[in-house]
């Protein structure tokens, strides 16, 4: 695993709410993952994640954190590397997630499938991307939210978000930044304050990418139970999107 000064691209500060580190891990260590994942699929069914949401539909394969903690284990030491390479560089105390379900997965997105915008419920997100496709660029507005002290899961930050989503809105007010698959790159970003998604993969082979995520000490969310089942099962869900309910925002401001 690279992880010294040199490998670190700045695209801009940590205080601008997310980092670039080109070559995290090797072709080779990124191969030999991709072989484990597929080895998975031929043994396993995995999860279809399908919600026809505007303007970009929620469209992937999943590999939660419940099925990457039992048959995973080189996972699970990447997501501890990981968590102690952010708290090196941030100099700020994070952790792994409680939930384990929602700490460390597998996306696959597939020729056609997509990842709506949103933001994360936790701080801080890492994407290691451990392939190259044609299409599935991640694009994103750092830092780009505007959060309410009250309630971060509230109904009235759910139509602030809905707003700032407009084409319009993020043109006027946010700075894009988009950043292509390759394999070995690892993306962090302040997940619950730059507003993401994914574009449409146009070609044939699969996108894989590992999710982690990291927040204060056992942090907590008003909609984490909804929340799982909205991106992790495949079954019917009540909520357009469980991001948002009435309860008041448990976490402490990061």
């Amino acid at each position: 695993m690279i992880m010294n000064n040199s490998q670190v691209k700045f695209l801009d500060s940590p205080t601008e709410g997310y980092l670039l580190v080109e070559n995290f891990l090797s072709t080779q260590e990124c191969q030999i993952l991709l072989d484990k994942i597929s080895e998975y699929r031929k043994q396993f069914s995995v999860p279809k994640i399908h919600r026809y949401t505007k303007p970009i539909p929620l469209s992937y394969s999943v590999i939660d954190g419940l099925v990457v903690q039992s048959h995973f284990p080189q996972l699970q030491s990447l997501y501890q590397k990981v968590n102690t390479f952010i708290n090196q560089y941030t100099n700020y105390p994070l952790f792994t997630l409680d939930s384990i379900q929602a700490g460390c997965n597998v996306n696959i997105t597939e020729k056609g499938g997509s990842y709506r915008w949103h933001y994360d419920r936790n701080a801080v997100t890492a994407l290691l991307f451990l392939n190259e496709v044609e299409g599935g660029e991640i694009e994103f507005y750092p830092n780009y939210r505007i959060t309410l002290q009250s309630g971060k899961f509230s109904q009235i930050q759910s139509w602030i978000d809905q707003i700032q989503q407009y084409p319009l809105i993020r043109s006027w007010f946010g700075q894009k930044v988009v950043v292509e698959p390759k394999p070995g790159l690892l993306l962090v970003m302040c997940g619950d304050k730059c507003l993401h998604s994914v574009r449409q993969v146009t070609g044939s082979s699969d996108r894989i990418n590992i999710v982690m995520t990291y927040d204060i000490p056992h942090a907590s969310y008003a909609v984490e139970k909804p929340l799982n089942s909205y991106l992790y099962t495949s079954e019917t869900v009540s909520a357009s999107d469980p991001n948002y309910s009435s309860s008041h925002d448990p976490l402490k401001k990061f």
